[in-house]
């Protein structure tokens, strides 16, 4: 009798097809959600506007969009922008890690450095571009912007997750007797690589947009910033072909989001309490 009632009632409480998906997924599903809200207050403000040259509506737009996709610039100048971001992040990783672990094992570097990465922090980014065309060709330009955003996150992670590693697996690495190598490698980076993961993610988009940000104020030939400059010139599609590049943009900050958010969940899943 007792086993038949828990039968029922594991029944009764167990999930149908439907509410399991929609718990399993509510995350998707409330984003998808959400950028329908925002489509719908776009597509009413730009109704009572009825202005296109000021806000087009969400169909010119995607008129737009799928323009691009037809033309062999759009390949070409998104390519060129992807492998300048590209570019860039990558140096300024390597310099992030290499700096921030000696800032984060030796005290004094970090001391050094960190009037440095202070005025990284605080300098405009127009500024920056405009200092950066004296110096530089146009083509390395929007490098050496993306890589003034970069740089100071990832130092400045890998550095402060060093300095707070736990004080017993430092004493223990004493103990041991361990090299300077050694300590970095079985202590400090595993201590630092959840934390520089997830500011990897940050990191990559705040590149992709001063990228972008960049390659408009410098004339950036074959360049996402530079068909946005050009699309504001254009008076009679101009906004909605910049709307266009504007979400090819955030596209391809989102797909770089996943990307990363996938990297991470893959190393922490493979090396969970291994040494790294």
């Amino acid at each position: 009798m007792k086993g038949a009632q828990r039968q029922r009632k594991m029944r009764g409480t167990a999930k149908s097809p439907f509410w399991a998906f929609l718990s399993r997924y509510q995350g998707v599903l409330w984003g998808i959600v959400g950028v329908g809200l925002l489509l719908a207050v776009w597509e009413i403000v730009a109704v009572s506007v009825n202005l296109d040259i000021v806000l087009p509506r969400v169909g010119e737009v995607a008129v737009a969009f799928g323009k691009l996709w037809t033309t062999k610039s759009f390949y070409v100048d998104t390519g060129r922008t992807l492998l300048r971001c590209l570019i860039g992040f990558s140096i300024a990783f390597a310099a992030g890690l290499v700096f921030g672990v000696l800032g984060g094992v030796v005290k004094p570097i970090r001391q050094i450095l960190q009037p440095l990465i202070a005025l990284f922090r605080a300098a405009p980014t127009m500024a920056l571009t405009l200092l950066f065309m004296i110096w530089f060709y146009t083509e390395w330009t929007p490098v050496a912007v993306g890589f003034l955003m970069v740089f100071p996150v990832i130092y400045t992670t890998i550095a402060d997750s060093i300095a707070t590693a736990p004080r017993d697996l430092i004493e223990m690495a004493q103990v041991y007797r361990l090299s300077p190598w050694a300590k970095v490698r079985y202590v400090y980076l595993p201590h630092a690589t959840p934390m520089v993961l997830s500011a990897t993610h940050t990191a990559f988009g705040l590149n992709i947009k001063a990228t972008v940000s960049a390659e408009v104020l410098a004339y950036t030939a074959h360049s996402i910033g530079l068909d946005m400059r050009n699309a504001k010139n254009d008076i009679l599609w101009g906004a909605s072909t910049l709307f266009a590049w504007l979400l090819v943009a955030v596209l391809l900050g989102l797909v770089f989001g996943w990307i990363t958010n996938g990297i991470r969940y893959l190393v922490l899943r493979r090396f969970a309490h291994a040494n790294l």
